[in-house]
């Protein structure tokens, strides 16, 4: 009976080890199906293992290509790095002394200066205001007696005013996703509607710096200044004495915003302010050193980097998606100021342009666990960031899905392969 028992154990032992992977086939989980969509079309992606630093799956991971809205998070980092996360920007009205009814607005490069009475949230949480500024000009009116005679607008920080790039899409204008960049704008050069000045509309316009002077004007009238005239462009004059003045929130603000919702007004700004600190003449011609410059520095490859703008709009942009987890990796290390960058990520199902992503139907066991920044241009979808897999493992991952002219399905396909490597977790290969 004991032998006949033995043996019995012996053969479910054998059965319950033949019906199970072996330990090499169980470390193989494999995308072939993700792959195989027909809206895979060029695609570069690597994951990494957060842990070990060890790459588990990639595909062209070292071919520089157009990055999309990626871009942000190499912003991100450039501008935590060169200006700080507490860094604010003051914006000040001048007298000229010579002639003090002369006043100038000077533009520092802070788009959320807003045009919304101090009672009013404005498109940009805690934003500083046009009112405050008219408010100290009248005050300073009243106590020197100075009557204001000409008003000034100077947007000479970045250089060229209303700077457009020939690679961006005009649909930015009227889809409202983009401005001409100007270091002197209101709201990011946003417009609001004709028949209800606190109601925003979708749409930017053309001219920032006009649409500041005019705006500019409508302030100093509520508070019965410069009745009748209107502002006109000029330099400061050397000797300029300020009048009034305003700070914007902190830079670690302005990067949460620029991550969580993809915001590229305030990319360009903080793009063209880290160059300036860094004594280059913020232009966008000097966004590409600035970037090699302070990521070189951080010990990363940037041989292949080619960078035109700071948003990721234009599609001359060519960023390795392997440069992209490498920086990803030193924020997951905790270097530097770049918790705030990881903070600021978008999270599937839950916040900023990952809210409706994996969050419903098939893709929904990874809702609040895939923490990245989304992109989109016309010609391809991205995602990077952080993935917690289902076996608990933390994922660094880039993806860019090119095509000559993207469409949902291709951001969808995206998703599905994400989707895998959470199924994957550690066990990811191929």
């Amino acid at each position: 009976m004991f032998q006949k028992t033995k043996a019995l154990f012996l053969t479910s032992l054998m059965l319950a080890v033949t019906a199970f992977p072996t330990a090499a086939h169980a470390t193989s989980c494999q995308p072939q199906r993700q792959l195989a969509s027909s809206h895979i079309a060029q695609l570069h992606v690597e994951v990494v293992n957060a842990a070990t630093g060890q790459t588990l799956f990639a595909r062209n991971e070292t071919a520089a290509e157009r990055s999309a809205s990626v871009m942000k998070v190499l912003t991100a980092a450039v501008a935590l790095d060169v200006l700080g996360p507490n860094h604010q920007i003051t914006t000040s009205v001048f007298s000229d002394p010579s002639n003090p009814g002369r006043i100038y607005l000077v533009g520092s490069g802070d788009v959320t200066l807003s045009r919304m009475p101090g009672n009013i949230t404005s498109f940009y949480a805690k934003a500083p205001k046009l009112d405050t500024l008219t408010r100290q000009i009248s005050d300073w009116s009243l106590r020197t007696g100075n009557v204001v005679t000409e008003v000034f607008v100077d947007s000479s920080l970045f250089g060229s005013n209303d700077e457009w790039h020939p690679t961006w899409s005009k649909r930015g204008l009227s889809d409202g996703y983009m401005a001409p960049v100007s270091a002197l704008q209101i709201d990011a050069a946003r417009l609001t509607s004709s028949r209800n000045n606190l109601v925003w509309l979708a749409k930017r316009t053309d001219k920032p710096v006009t649409q500041a002077g005019q705006l500019f004007i409508e302030s100093l009238n509520k508070r019965g200044i410069a009745v009748g005239l209107t502002a006109s462009e000029a330099k400061l004059p050397s000797g300029a004495i300020a009048i009034a003045s305003v700070q914007s929130r902190p830079m670690s603000e302005w990067v949460v915003n620029m991550l969580r919702v993809s915001d590229n007004s305030l990319a360009e700004a903080l793009a063209r302010l880290s160059a300036l600190k860094l004594g280059l003449d913020g232009s966008m011609e000097s966004v590409n050193p600035l970037f090699k410059r302070v990521l070189g520095a951080r010990g990363l490859d940037v041989s292949r980097l080619r960078i035109v703008d700071a948003s990721g709009l234009s599609r001359d942009n060519a960023v390795p998606v392997a440069l992209v987890n490498d920086l990803l990796a030193l924020v997951n290390q905790g270097v530097g100021d770049y918790e705030i960058l990881e903070a600021g990520m978008p999270v599937s199902g839950e916040r900023g342009s990952l809210r409706s992503r994996f969050a419903t139907g098939n893709l929904a066991a990874a809702r609040g666990l895939v923490a990245a920044k989304t992109g989109y241009i016309s010609t391809g979808y991205s995602l990077a960031g952080f993935l917690t897999a289902r076996d608990g493992t933390k994922l660094i991952f880039t993806v860019y899905n090119l095509s000559p002219r993207a469409t949902i399905r291709q951001r969808n396909a995206m998703d599905n392969l994400v989707y895998r490597f959470y199924q994957c977790g550690a066990s990811l290969s191929g």
